[in-house]
């Protein structure tokens, strides 16, 4: 049997059936820019075997069939409705994915020779069983058949199948982009929208935290929150400092005039402002991308948003466009530019009549928030969708029905101007899917997660906006910082690294020397960093201190301690198995190959004498050719 999926121009996806074992299936993706298809994906040699099976240690094993129901069952699942898959032990079976409903298209928005992705729907979506499977077959030439090499459950209730094979690279005609499937505005199907890869490649990005909180630059950004809920320490400062805020006048008694938290705007200048040098700073850095916040929850917003009249930088302070600037700056200097956007406003009247109401009216998301981040994307054109702030209450924690995230993303990967480019995080409430995860602040789990996820860290340890009441030694020194990103990248997520400007616009002393610290670093051992992809082990049980990133292809393994080496001493590793062909060297260190022996399952690597000075802060080794 033959089965030919064509997919339309605009709704690129293929729902298909099938009963039994396919012996043939071929994928074409048409072009939106002339007659034919855009590329051509022959999947039959898959589709011919009998059935392939994986194993997880300790865990399921899974047996998989490719456009088609598996036709030799594991015993566990005999009795099991036919399905392209199954989970299964010895205490039971679970179908994985249902034969009629099914969606295709290219593994990466951005290049779509990379690969094709068979999604599997349960159809019921959700939590229901059997569970969505996705196969994600990864072009590789040389790979022939291949096997699956991982599975991995998310978002969840989604299982996910790597397969490198040769079968996964086009035939015929490639272009650069093949169209999407149309989004159909639910989470059941946008979590099988790609990933566009320059984000797994650029492994550091720069956050920025500034707006009105900059003004009184006083222990964090949640300063307006923490001043109209009686946090004394704000109270006290702001009656003082600036005037009499109102807030529990018989706790906190005030003489003077009045001066509550909006009188801040007139006072945010930013007269330093310099867009030019900011870019140019974080590309001293070695940041690939830069993320600024564009609305926080107090609502302010930088740039000349309609929907908040005479409480944006536009119409009061700078009167500027802060985003516009940064974002023509950061271009030109050869970064991505990035938006984090607060979903909600702290006291916004109609979010708050919005809680009132339990959440049956949704007029703030209705008639602000969603016009105000299309605004931002179509004005601004950011390829990061930096979400924040989904609301306490379980009402405003409902990304369906009162955030509706689901109908946002979808307009923003059908029809925004960055629909193939653009990656979005997922904190949009719950349930919550998006191209990639944040965790908790300062997220750093030290073990390898086996999707793609993001460390938003600070400089300063406590707060995101700038805090002036801190000293030096309330700032992560550069090791740590380079710690921070290097066990990130290891265990396969980002960081992105958080400043907090002044209100005149510039970036202090400490951010700045740290900041480039970074990038010498980076200007060192960035071939270590950038476009890695997690090694078999992160860190090395013989020194924890040394973590393992490798290439794409596997040749190459670097070994990155953060202990500094003894002139004429030795490094130990136990996890790298030498071949007869491998070789060691120091990135940084110009006297070539680095002699080793091995003894009892260890590495042991003579170190230079002549290590340079200008090698600090974690030291890079690169081997080829190791297992």
């Amino acid at each position: 049997m033959r089965l030919t999926f064509f997919l339309a121009v605009l709704l690129v996806f293929a729902r298909c059936s099938a009963s039994k074992q396919l012996d043939f299936c071929s994928y074409d993706i048409p072009s939106t820019d002339h007659a034919g298809y855009c590329l051509n994906y022959d999947l039959s040699k898959l589709a011919s075997l009998p059935g392939v099976s994986f194993s997880v240690p300790g865990s399921y094993n899974y047996t998989f069939s490719v456009c088609g129901d598996v036709v030799d069952l594991p015993a566990a699942c005999e009795w099991k409705e036919a399905s392209p898959a199954y989970q299964y032990s010895s205490s039971g079976c679970y179908a994985l994915g249902q034969l009629n409903s099914s969606y295709v298209f290219p593994i990466d928005p951005t290049n779509s020779s990379a690969g094709i992705r068979i999604a599997y729907d349960n159809e019921e979506g959700g939590t229901s069983w059997p569970r969505a499977v996705v196969y994600d077959f990864i072009c590789d030439p040389s790979a022939g058949t291949g096997k699956p090499l991982s599975v991995i459950e998310w978002p969840s209730y989604t299982y996910k199948v790597r397969w490198p094979t040769s079968y996964a690279c086009a035939v015929g005609e490639v272009e650069k982009s093949c169209p999407l499937p149309v989004f159909d505005g639910t989470w059941d199907m946008l979590r099988f929208r790609p990933r566009p890869s320059w984000f797994d490649d650029v492994k550091f990005g720069i956050f920025l935290h500034w707006g009105i909180f900059s003004v009184p630059s006083f222990m964090n950004e949640w300063y307006w929150y923490r001043l109209m809920t009686g946090d004394a320490p704000y109270v006290e400062f702001h009656n003082r400092v600036y005037g009499c805020s109102g807030v529990e006048p018989d706790k906190f008694p005030c003489n003077g005039p009045n001066f509550t938290y909006p009188d801040f705007a007139p006072m945010f200048h930013a007269e330093f402002f310099n867009p030019d040098e900011w870019a140019d700073l974080f590309k001293k850095a070695g940041a690939k991308y830069v993320v600024l916040t564009s609305k926080h929850h107090e609502g302010w917003c930088n740039w000349p948003s309609a929907e908040h009249w005479n409480w944006n930088s536009g119409d009061v302070g700078p009167h500027r466009d802060l985003v516009g600037d940064l974002a023509d700056s950061v271009r030109a200097a050869g970064l991505r530019m990035g938006l984090y956007h607060s979903l909600r406003e702290w006291y916004n009247p109609l979010y708050i009549q919005d809680n009132t109401d339990n959440c049956s009216t949704t007029s703030f998301v209705d008639e602000v928030l969603f016009p105000t981040m299309m605004d931002l994307v179509n004005r601004y054109k950011p390829e990061v969708f930096w979400a924040d702030g989904a609301g306490d209450a379980p009402c405003t924690h409902d990304s369906v029905h009162y955030w509706k995230a689901p109908k946002f993303l979808s307009w923003l990967y059908n029809d925004s101007p960055v629909k193939n480019t653009i990656v979005a995080n997922n904190r949009w409430g719950t349930p919550q899917v998006g191209d990639y995860t944040t965790g908790a602040d300062r997220y750093s789990p030290g073990f390898l997660v086996p999707y793609k996820w993001e460390s938003c860290f600070t400089v300063q340890k406590s707060s995101w906006g700038y805090d002036r009441t801190e000293g030096i030694e309330d700032f992560w020194n550069t090791s740590h910082l380079i710690q921070q990103l290097v066990t990130s990248v290891s265990c396969n997520g980002n960081l992105l690294l958080n400043v907090g400007p002044t209100v005149e616009g510039t970036i202090v002393p400490a951010f700045e020397e740290r900041l480039l610290e970074m990038g010498a670093w980076l200007k060192i051992n960035g071939e270590a960093i950038y476009n890695s992809v997690p090694w078999r082990a992160q860190n090395d049980t013989e020194a924890k201190s040394t973590w393992y990133t490798t290439t794409k292809d596997g040749q190459t393994v670097y070994a990155i301690t953060y202990v500094g080496p003894v002139p004429g001493g030795e490094i130990v590793l136990r996890q790298p198995v030498p071949t007869p062909t491998t070789e060691v060297t120091m990135l940084g260190y110009p006297g070539g190959k680095l002699s080793f022996t091995t003894m009892s399952d260890r590495m042991y690597i003579k170190v230079p004498v002549d290590v340079p000075r200008t090698l600090q802060y974690a030291w890079t080794l690169k081997l080829t050719n190791v297992q």
